[in-house]
C-alpha cells in the first residue's frame, strides 16, 4: 500500500520531470541514446535488467512500448542528474535484489530467458510484491517505469486516449 509521503514524492517526480523536459525547449538529450554512449548511472547489467523489465511491463502493441520511448535511458538520466546519493544507493540495492529474485524465479539468467519464462518470473515477483511481500524496491521501480513512460509524448498522447463506451446513457434506472 502506498503511503501519502510516497504518493507526494511520486507526484513531485512526475511534475518535476515534465517541467525539466519542457525547460529544455524540445532539445532533450538522453545520454544513453547517443550511439556508442554508455549509460551514465546504470552499469551494463543494471541497464539490461531495467530494459528487460520495462519491455515486459510495457511492451510494444498498437502503441509504442517502453523501449520505443526510451524509458530505460530516461530513468538512467533521472538517476544520474536528479537522484541524491541516498536515492542512488537505495535504487542500486533494489535493482540488485530484483535481479537476484528474477534469476531465482527464472531458474537461470533472467536476461537470457525466453520471453515466456521471463514473463512468468516477473509475474511471480509482481504477485509477491503486491501480496504484501516487501519485495526490495520492485513496486517503486514499476512505478518509475510507468511514470517515465507516461511522461513521454508518445505515452501521454497515444496511450492515454478517451474511448467512448458504446451504449445509451440512462441516468435513472430501476433497481430490481
Amino acid at each position: 500500500m502506498i503511503n501519502r509521503r510516497d504518493a507526494i514524492k511520486s507526484l513531485v517526480i512526475s511534475v518535476g520531470g515534465g517541467s525539466l523536459l519542457s525547460a529544455c525547449g524540445g532539445q532533450v538529450t538522453l545520454g544513453a541514446l547517443t550511439p556508442g554512449a554508455p549509460p551514465r548511472f546504470y552499469g551494463e547489467r543494471e541497464m539490461a535488467v531495467v530494459s528487460r523489465v520495462s519491455d515486459l511491463l510495457l511492451p510494444r502493441t498498437e502503441t509504442p512500448g517502453a523501449l520505443d520511448v526510451h524509458v530505460p535511458a530516461l530513468l538512467d538520466q533521472l538517476m544520474a542528474d536528479w537522484a541524491n546519493n541516498e536515492t542512488q544507493t537505495a535504487h542500486r540495492a533494489a535493482l540488485a535484489a530484483l535481479d537476484t529474485r528474477l534469476r531465482a524465479s527464472s531458474r537461470g539468467d533472467f536476461l537470457d530467458a525466453t520471453h515466456v519464462v521471463a514473463q512468468q518470473a516477473l509475474t511471480t515477483v509482481d504477485a509477491a510484491a503486491f501480496a504484501g511481500d516487501p519485495t526490495e524496491g520492485y513496486r517503486a521501480l514499476k512505478g518509475l517505469i510507468s511514470q517515465a513512460y507516461f511522461a513521454t509524448e508518445e505515452g501521454a498522447l497515444e496511450e492515454r486516449q478517451w474511448v467512448a463506451v458504446p451504449g445509451r446513457w440512462e441516468p435513472c434506472v430501476d433497481r430490481s
